[in-house]
């Protein structure tokens, strides 16, 4: 049986801030379109021989911090570009692949502001965090902080900032208002129909994938920010 048909020729990048829904739209996506996924803080820990099973707020406490570090980066975006080396079809789920990636790849922006990060990251953690709810601001702010100035150091990226890589930014700040699971439950809903629709576009060239991004837009204007991923 002749399969050609079902092969991906690129791949796929999501970025983001901390607590923006890069992961959890990743593995949507690696579920929907039988992607491959890659997250460059899962070949962090397997590198320093952790368990890739932590607790939601691992990465914004203070045992994170001390892999926070310049020569664990390096290391890590090594790894992530030999794995695009080595076949199409997948969904990496990193902060830099954007800007460093050499194969083809629909690259996709989340921006959200720390207020909305702040009430998804509540909602993820299901209760069990480890410092005071008060607490989350300063710590994702920390975290944000730390990484923007690590790649600007390493690579002269200014994540956040310097967005010309993208093909899609979408703004889902607004999406979430209170924390709790049905509004979180409900922005995820709405982001992932932008996220969803793109990627299927581009992955496949359907017309009905660039047709379900269209009624998104129509549905919610203010949530793209920028789209050249449709010729």
């Amino acid at each position: 049986m002749e399969t050609s048909h079902l092969r991906y020729e690129s791949n796929i990048c999501i970025s983001g801030l901390t607590a923006s829904g890069k992961t959890t739209h990743s593995h949507l996506l690696a579920g929907e379109f039988g992607l491959t996924y890659v997250s460059g803080s899962q070949i962090q820990l397997n590198f320093l021989g952790v368990s890739p099973i932590q607790t939601k707020d691992f990465w914004i406490t203070a045992d994170a911090k001390k892999l926070w570090d310049a020569d664990q980066f390096r290391r890590i975006d090594a790894e992530l570009l030999k794995i695009e080396d080595r076949s199409f079809g997948c969904i990496f789920d990193t902060s830099t692949m954007p800007w460093r990636h050499r194969q083809p790849a629909l690259c996709i922006w989340l921006e959200s502001d720390l207020k909305s990060r702040v009430l998804k990251s509540i909602v993820s953690h299901r209760g069990r965090n480890q410092f005071n709810i008060g607490d989350y601001p300063s710590k994702i702010a920390e975290k944000d902080h730390a990484t923007i100035s690590l790649y600007q150091s390493l690579y002269g990226i200014d994540i956040g900032t310097d967005l010309l890589r993208f093909d899609l930014i979408l703004d889902i700040g607004g999406l979430i208002s209170e924390p709790t699971l049905d509004a979180s439950l409900a922005s995820i809903q709405i982001a992932h129909k932008f996220v969803r629709a793109a990627v299927g576009y581009h992955l496949t060239d359907r017309p009905r994938y660039l047709e379900d991004f269209t009624s998104a837009m129509q549905e919610h204007p203010s949530v793209v920010r920028l789209c050249n991923f449709i010729s």
